[in-house]
């Protein structure tokens, strides 16, 4: 993003920075929730489990949820998770690349 925005010769680089890690960082907190948010069900589901015989594997666990609510099941909670994750992952990018330029620290 950064050599697409760069060739534009644009004269606010700090604000297009900022708007760069802002897209980056929301884009990444949603991709990694997609990607991780079923085994955080299971395993809220085993952490909230007060029968302590039940299976502790969270792919067996997983495997229930999915047979009792489908795919829709393993994504639940997903509106409030991806609507935490935008805003708090696009601070941290920026607030890191912030830093890193206090620093004086250069990356390519």
């Amino acid at each position: 993003m950064h050599s697409h925005v760069k060739a534009s010769k644009s004269n606010h680089s700090n604000l297009s920075d900022i708007g760069i890690g802002i897209v980056t960082g929301g884009l990444a907190g949603v991709s990694f929730w997609l990607a991780v948010l079923p085994l955080d069900v299971a395993k809220t589901l085993i952490q909230t489990n007060p029968d302590k015989h039940c299976s502790r594997n969270p792919f067996q666990v997983l495997g229930s949820v999915y047979r009792r609510a489908g795919l829709k099941g393993c994504y639940a909670g997903l509106a409030p998770t991806v609507t935490r994750a935008v805003p708090a992952n696009a601070a941290a990018i920026v607030t890191w690349e912030l830093a890193m330029k206090l620093l004086g620290i250069k990356h390519d």
